[in-house]
């Protein structure tokens, strides 16, 4: 590793954890009531878009719970994908789910799909919309992850087998309006969020000149 890769490195640990505390220290009964209104406007803009498939993740630890959005997803007749890690790849796979009761503990702790079959990246489940967690977001659409990279090579695993004519994927962050920063430090190889959902609305960074919040 380069020095500045290294000065990268470090200054991503160091955000990675002051971050967390942060998150950490939001009591649940908070966390509860942002997360329902953070779910609230994506789940409107889901509407808005006249989006069918979305994939998003199951909460863990102190994450924005997105349980509110993954059942009202359902309630609209939405198709749901969720996520599975593969430790041993380093990749996710990804599954239809219906019903909560289809999930177990699996990779870190966190709840997975336990029994429907992976879907290929295309077809009838190629998500319109990939909500994503994460420990800090910026208002250029920075996102600094937990350092396992396993949506940077979902992504790039797309982009590559994915024809031009699909139509990609909006990459979404979901996010408490603490864990915004000024700039999250980014390599050549992170991604950037389309949109960032807060409390205080939505971040769209699809336009140049479109940095500001918009509240439905």
């Amino acid at each position: 590793m380069t020095g500045q890769g290294a000065l990268l490195a470090e200054l991503k640990r160091e955000l990675r954890a002051e971050r967390a505390a942060v998150r950490d220290k939001l009591p649940a009964d908070q966390r509860e009531a942002l997360s329902v209104l953070v779910c609230g406007y994506a789940a409107e803009w889901l509407a808005w878009e006249g989006a069918e498939t979305l994939l998003a993740y199951v909460p863990f630890r102190s994450e924005l719970d997105t349980r509110p959005l993954i059942d009202g997803a359902w309630a609209a007749g939405r198709k749901v994908l969720l996520p599975r890690v593969i430790q041993s790849t380093g990749k996710m796979s990804l599954h239809p789910v219906n019903s909560w009761k289809e999930l177990a503990v699996g990779a870190y702790g966190i709840q997975e799909p336990i029994s429907a079959p992976a879907c290929e990246p295309g077809g009838q489940y190629r998500p319109d919309a990939v909500f994503v967690p994460g420990l800090a977001f910026d208002r250029r659409g920075g996102r600094l992850g937990y350092g396992r990279g396993y949506y940077d090579r979902l992504r790039a695993v797309w982009e590559a087998e994915l024809p031009a004519s699909a139509g990609a994927p909006l990459w979404i962050g979901l996010a408490f309006g603490q864990q915004v920063v000024p700039e999250v430090p980014m390599d050549y190889h992170d991604a950037y969020m389309d949109m960032l959902i807060t409390e205080d609305g939505i971040m769209d960074f699809r336009k140049e000149k479109q940095h500001g919040t918009k509240s439905f």
